[in-house]
C-alpha cells in the first residue's frame, strides 16, 4: 500500500480496504460494516491476508452487518450508477462525466507514469472526481459474467475467486475507462507492480 501525498492511495488489496472501512467507522462512532467470525473488530481478525497466505476461508466468508451505519465498499451496481452521474442525461456519457476522457481521467495518453493528485479532472454529474483513470476501484461483489436478462441493483453472487474492479487507471486505454467496463482480481493482490493501481472509494448508506 502507498500513500503519495495527495495522490489517491494505491496498490491496496480488497482485504486491505475493509480493513480501512471498518477501523475509520470505528473511529468516527459508526456501527462497522463488515464482519468476520461474528466480529466488526479487525484487531481479531488476524493478518491480513496476502498472495502468500494459506488460507482466506474467513476472509472470504465476510458478511455485511444489517443495518450498519459505517463505511463500505460500493456494489458495482452502486459503483456504476455513481460513475454516470445518476439517472437522467448525467448517465448518457461513456466516461465518468464527459464522452472526452481527457476532460475526466488520468488515463495512458496524459498519465505521465504515475498516479495523479485528485480532483484536478472535471467532476461528473454528482460532484465526484476520477471515477475514470487514477487507479482501479474494487467494488464489494464477487466477479460474475452478465447475463443479458434486465436487472436493478443486482448484488453479485455469495461467494467465488475474484473481486470486481471498476474504472480503469493511469495507463489504461480509453475503452478500459468507460462507466461499464468491468475487471477482476483475486481479492489479496494488491498487485505491487509499478505499472497498474489498485485503490478504492467510500460509500455510505
Amino acid at each position: 500500500m502507498r500513500v503519495l501525498g495527495w495522490r489517491p492511495v494505491d496498490r491496496v488489496s480488497w482485504y486491505n480496504a475493509i480493513v480501512f472501512c471498518n477501523r475509520l467507522s470505528i473511529l468516527e462512532d459508526l456501527s462497522p460494516a463488515y464482519s468476520i467470525n461474528d466480529s466488526t473488530n479487525p484487531d481479531t481478525w488476524g493478518a491480513v491476508p496476502t498472495v502468500s497466505s494459506p488460507n482466506r476461508a474467513a476472509w472470504d466468508a465476510v458478511v455485511m452487518v444489517e443495518n450498519s451505519t459505517g463505511y463500505r465498499l460500493p456494489t458495482e451496481a452502486q459503483w456504476e450508477y455513481a460513475a454516470k452521474g445518476g439517472n437522467g442525461t448525467p448517465g448518457n456519457f461513456s466516461y465518468s462525466g464527459s464522452n472526452s476522457p481527457g476532460d475526466v481521467a488520468w488515463y495512458s495518453t496524459n498519465e505521465g507514469g504515475r498516479t495523479r493528485q485528485v480532483g484536478l479532472k472535471e467532476p461528473n454529474g454528482l460532484g465526484l472526481y476520477d471515477m475514470s483513470g487514477n487507479v482501479y476501484e474494487w467494488c464489494w461483489d464477487w466477479w460474475d459474467n452478465y447475463t443479458s436478462d434486465a436487472k436493478t441493483n443486482p448484488s453479485g453472487l455469495a461467494s467465488g475467486d475474484y473481486r470486481v474492479l471498476r474504472g480503469g487507471h493511469f495507463r489504461s486505454n480509453t475503452s478500459d475507462l468507460r462507466s461499464v467496463s468491468r475487471y477482476n482480481y483475486v481479492p489479496r493482490a494488491g498487485y505491487n507492480n509499478s505499472s497498474i493501481s489498485f485503490g478504492f472509494r467510500l460509500a455510505r448508506p
